[in-house]
């Protein structure tokens, strides 16, 4: 997205010829030209508007039924140990609120990070059977992201667009992420979920922010933060 990031606003230059002035009478001034509608910033939400994507959506609904074998297997693991990390992270922060001693703490906190890596490790196998066509999917409509953009971009006469995450506060009528989403739609109207045997993903990218509602998993617990000393 970096030459999307880089795209400037398009300025018209009007050059008007000097004989042209050159007959103006002396005394009255050259017309100002026409001011054009302002152009003006705008936030926009990269991933939110790949995965309310028609395309997107429709692949989600696809692997849900054609590998909801491997989704449920893949839940019916991951649930418990989601649970697990859970029970720590909460076992973490009361002793924290304890004023346990802080080697004790950023012991088990070490012992929770070795463990999430562990449940991480284990977890993959099982749901790369439904994340690869998902992956592939998601491609096929990211490659067509900066288009859409700049589609969007024209149509509301935006010359800057910025990620929410870096703005404080914005009216919602600046948020073109909607829009965007509409050009992905009409770009992209379906995305297939048949991924070529030797496809790696690796490609046009989607935003590290992009979901995957085929895998309704339970989010993964978030280790405690590390005492920094009393």
């Amino acid at each position: 997205m970096t030459s999307m990031i880089k795209t400037a606003a398009l300025i018209a230059a009007l050059a008007t010829p000097a004989a042209a002035l050159a007959q103006a009478p002396a005394a009255q001034p050259a017309p100002a030209p026409v001011a054009s509608a302002p152009a003006y910033p705008a936030i926009a939400d990269f991933a939110a508007a790949v995965r309310s994507s028609n395309a997107y959506q429709a692949a989600a609904r696809q692997i849900q039924t054609q590998y909801k074998a491997q989704i449920d297997a893949y839940n019916a693991r991951s649930q418990p140990l989601q649970a697990e990390l859970q029970r720590s992270a909460q076992e973490i922060r009361t002793l924290q609120q304890n004023n346990t001693a802080e080697a004790t703490v950023n012991q088990r906190i070490q012992a929770f990070q070795t463990r999430q890596q562990a449940i991480q490790t284990e977890l993959a196998p099982l749901a790369a059977p439904f994340e690869r066509p998902l992956a592939y999917a998601e491609e096929q409509i990211t490659a067509r992201l900066d288009q859409a953009t700049r589609n969007a971009m024209t149509a509301k006469r935006v010359n800057i667009l910025i990620r929410p995450e870096a703005v404080a506060f914005a009216m919602p009528t600046s948020n073109i992420t909607a829009d965007i989403t509409q050009q992905l739609n009409a770009l992209v109207p379906t995305a297939s979920i048949a991924v070529p045997a030797n496809w790696q993903p690796g490609g046009q990218q989607a935003p590290a922010a992009a979901g995957r509602p085929a895998t309704p998993a339970t989010t993964p617990a978030t280790p405690p933060r590390r005492n920094q000393g009393r």
